[in-house]
């Protein structure tokens, strides 16, 4: 692929596209590849606040790669029984939590950590694992790395031996 198609690809959303159909069935095995595959998926789209989820199987591989919630330039409203919802129709086993920061700034909002303790509690209800939520800007941020999933895993096992 010369130089000029890909960049029409990825202004155009082809290249987003192909990378959603082409990863079905594919792990993800860090962070790092993680950044790399969803990054051209939000340039297309950079100055929004957009959230994906990748949804995966029991193997851990990629049933699905999804946009579910769009917002502001800094701001998207995010509804766990909606990725609720997707787990259960996809009959998926784990998520991975992407979203953007259009400012670059990766570093997580006091809402992202709410976030992620919400929908790490309520896909832990329905014994699906949060894997990690990934904040991508001029690099990317990940919760899992930073021991804030752990966190989450943590205050999820405090609520269920109640």
């Amino acid at each position: 692929m010369d130089k000029e198609q890909f960049w029409n690809d990825l202004k155009t959303g082809t290249f987003a596209s192909m990378v959603k159909e082409s990863s079905k069935g594919k792990r993800l095995l860090s962070s790092k590849e993680v950044f790399n595959v969803m990054k051209p998926i939000f340039a297309q789209e950079d100055d929004i606040e957009t959230m994906y989820c990748i949804f995966m199987n029991p193997k851990n591989r990629i049933i699905a790669i999804e946009k579910m919630f769009e917002g502001t330039i800094n701001h998207a409203i995010v509804y766990p029984r909606e990725i609720a919802k997707r787990v259960i129709l996809l009959k998926s086993t784990g998520v991975i939590l992407v979203h953007n920061h259009p400012s670059g700034d990766t570093e997580p909002s006091m809402e992202d950590n709410k976030i992620t303790m919400k929908v790490g509690i309520s896909l832990g209800s329905i014994d699906v694992e949060l894997h990690d939520h990934i904040i991508i800007g001029d690099s990317y941020h990940s919760m899992a790395d930073s021991g804030i999933i752990q966190t989450v895993k943590n205050r999820m096992r405090e609520l269920v031996s109640v």
